[in-house]
């Protein structure tokens, strides 16, 4: 019996992998529906069950957030995307925070505008 469960616990990695994926975030904390405040920063590492990201103040434990992480990859090479997350918080600190992700989904964003030079003054 002990050679089964040994042989299970290796087919489980007890340690969940962590992707060290730096990409702008916002976010936005929430109270019942309404943002009660919201800020932006980095991503730090991403899994398949936590982000952990830089904030511009400190979330509070427990607090329910949604975090729109700017993708790294485009849908048919043409439009950018977003990782729509929404959790809760389940560790925080004065510069970054971890979110339990609960509900995701991918987002198409809007293209990013770009000034040219003589269109400032047409």
């Amino acid at each position: 019996m002990s050679k089964l469960k040994s042989a299970l616990a290796q087919d489980r990695p007890s340690e969940k992998r962590t992707f060290p994926i730096e990409q702008q975030v916002r976010y936005r904390c929430m109270e019942q529906s309404r943002a009660s405040a919201t800020g932006a920063g980095r991503t730090l590492e991403i899994s398949s069950r936590e982000v952990r990201f830089t904030t511009e103040h400190v979330l509070k434990r427990g607090e329910r957030v949604r975090v729109a992480v700017d993708w790294p990859a485009m849908l048919d090479n043409c439009c950018l995307i977003k990782l729509d997350i929404r959790g809760s918080v389940v560790r925080s600190s004065p510069q970054s925070a971890t979110v339990k992700i609960e509900r995701y989904e991918f987002r198409t964003r809007a293209p990013l505008r770009v000034m040219h030079a003589g269109a400032a003054g047409a």
